[in-house]
């Protein structure tokens, strides 16, 4: 979808008048060549035809080309084929919300209404459209969550190497470092943008070309390196209370973050006080909006209002969007001003338009809330939350269009794919097993890896893996992890790879495990043992090179990372580095951001890394 601000195009010039001359036949050696020529405007000279190089003459005229600047007219795009506009999600007899004892309410500015009608209609652009700016600024890069990775690597051994670069964070009770999902941020400033923020040191504030890694942290503070060295960049914004997802970069090239509170301000499990959502500037680092509950917000059945999820801008009508884990869907049009000239940015959102839920299974379990990062096609939002409902809503009126079963705890990002062959999209989504949620007496239980049909919610195909979780444990088996969609072209298209947590073997023991599945089918076609057990929530990320080789970033929960070499046959580990010690275990439950060869991850034991592909 061409928007104004994701590239400029030269428009073409128009004459007030147009005539055509006649062109000349010239003689030939054996046969007749004619040469036309058109699109004489009322400047001297005659334009010539996009392709043509040289000037044109003939015996008795001469044809001069005019200045470049009015010289030839683009050629038109070429239009990538897209699904129809008339196509859109609905329910099915298995996906009407009404089975499943579905009912919502909207509140505007917390007044409950029957019915809702965004004034200027939400409309997010294709995946690769998502952003203006170079780099990864949201959770898996964009609203397909189809983007962890940016550019190509250079790979020739296939080998890790820490870099001689690492940062040491605070904590706020047990809780430093990054914790799941908690991806790096990397972008690279527009130099008007950049120059525009005051609160960049001078060396980076005039520096052409600069990259700058951000990191919300789980001991309450937001921190600014440079990618190519690690230095420093800026001062670190103090939020005061745990971040443990992923932050967003304005995707129009705002010098906007947002990010939201994952635990009260002592960083209590149990507390919900507190609790808030926020918007920095990064002009100054000062504080532009929030919102949230000093204790619950009064519309939400559950008081537990943690905002892992990475939000969502539509840049088109500066409207946020963010699920909670309360159960609560909040969008907000920001109404924001940005002069990069003057240096200003303001913001004075409103209305707050909020969605909240119940389901039959919700009320009966008293499970509610999502904790992943929502995926969104054009007005459509789709997640899952805590009890297993997934769910697809109408951004413009907040009605509920379809939603289906799951079966358990699903805090994975979807993967969206858009299938222009077919005229459908497709989300790839996975769920852990939780025993809380099907109030389950044995240690061994089933997960599943699911493709979904966009259109309808209608399940596709589901692969079914065995895992291992502690009855009553905090950490469950399963899928956790966002999945891997193959890039077109690649060594691993026409795949969709699955990280598994705590996979029992058939002897018993448990493992993570990297799966390969067919899109089409679902069927495993190679599974690579990752050789560690306990959790593991950080996704997989995937490198390309230039000629579409891939290679997987995997961060594991005892310190290790593997590089694993993927293709159509297998996943072969390439290299291991080993960051664990005894004192340090550097737990990975963040996910990493990838950046041409560079990989930027933090641990939970409070160390922000820095590693490079070669």
């Amino acid at each position: 979808m061409a928007r104004k601000y994701y590239a400029r195009r030269r428009r073409r010039r128009t004459s007030p008048r147009f005539f055509v001359i006649l062109g000349i036949l010239a003689a030939a050696f054996a046969a007749g060549i004619y040469l036309l020529v058109t699109g004489l405007n009322n400047q001297e000279g005659n334009p010539q035809h996009p392709n043509a190089t040289v000037a044109m003459e003939s015996p008795s005229m001469t044809v001069t080309l005019p200045p470049a600047e009015s010289a030839v007219p683009e050629p038109t795009p070429t239009t990538e084929p897209t699904i129809a506009a008339g196509l859109v999600p609905a329910k099915t007899e298995n996906t009407d919300p009404a089975k499943f004892g579905f009912t919502t309410k909207i509140y505007v500015d917390g007044t409950e209404t029957a019915a809702y009608s965004r004034e200027v209609s939400v409309a997010f652009p294709a995946g690769a459209e998502y952003t203006a700016l170079e780099g990864i600024t949201t959770y898996r890069g964009n609203n397909y969550r189809d983007q962890p990775s940016w550019g190509t690597a250079a790979v020739t051994n296939g080998k890790l190497t820490k870099l001689d670069i690492s940062k040491t964070t605070s904590a706020i009770g047990k809780w430093s470092g990054s914790a799941c999902t908690g991806q790096p941020l990397i972008v690279t400033w527009p130099d008007d943008v950049r120059e525009s923020m005051t609160s960049l040191y001078d060396e980076f504030r005039h520096k052409a070309g600069f990259t700058e890694v951000i990191i919300a942290s789980a001991d309450g503070n937001i921190y600014f390196m440079e990618l190519s060295t690690g230095t420093k960049t800026r001062n670190p914004i103090g939020i005061g209370a745990p971040t443990k997802g992923t932050p967003s970069i304005d995707p129009r090239g705002y010098p906007i973050i947002y990010v939201g509170q994952g635990l009260n301000p002592a960083g209590s499990t149990t507390d919900s006080n507190d609790m808030y959502f926020r918007a920095f500037s990064l002009i100054d680092g000062k504080e532009l909006y929030k919102f949230g509950a000093h204790q619950k917000d009064p519309v939400a059945y559950n008081n537990w209002q943690a905002y892992d999820s990475s939000p969502l801008i539509d840049a088109a009508t500066d409207t946020l969007i963010e699920p909670c884990e309360n159960g609560v869907l909040y969008t907000v049009k920001l109404n924001t001003a940005y002069d990069p000239a003057a240096g200003t940015l303001t913001m004075n959102p409103g209305p707050m338009v909020k969605c909240t839920y119940q389901s039959t299974r919700n009320q009966s379990t008293g499970i509610y809330g999502m904790e992943n990062s929502a995926a969104a096609w054009r007005n459509y939002l789709f997640f899952t939350d805590n009890i297993g409902m997934l769910q697809c809503v109408d951004l413009n009126t907040m009605q509920l269009v379809y939603a289906n079963d799951l079966g358990n705890d699903s805090d994975v990002s979807m993967v969206l794919e858009e299938d222009t062959d077919k005229q459908d999209f497709y989300l790839y989504t996975g769920c852990e097993y939780n025993d809380t949620v099907v109030n389950a007496k044995d240690t061994t239980g089933k997960c599943y890896a699911r493709k979904i049909d966009g259109l309808t919610g209608e399940i596709i195909w589901s692969a079914e893996f065995s895992v291992y979780t502690a009855i009553g444990g905090s950490e469950d088996g399963g899928i956790i992890a966002s999945p891997i969609l193959g890039k077109p072209g690649s060594s691993i298209d026409g795949l969709v790879i699955y990280t598994v947590s705590n996979a029992v073997t058939a002897d018993g023991n448990q493992t993570a495990l990297l799966v390969a599945l067919d899109k089409n089918t679902g069927s495993v076609v190679w599974q690579t043992d990752l050789q560690n057990s306990g959790w593991t929530p950080s996704s997989p990320v995937p490198v390309y090179t230039a000629d579409g080789q891939c290679y997987i970033v995997q961060c594991l929960y005892r310190g290790d990372i593997k590089l694993i070499k993927a293709d159509a046959a297998e996943g072969t580990v390439s290299d291991t580095v080993s960051l664990g010690t005894k004192d340090e275990p550097n737990s990975f439950e963040a996910t990493p951001a990838v950046f041409g060869n560079t990989i930027v991850v933090g641990s939970r034991s409070g160390h922000f890394f820095y590693l490079t592909i070669s």
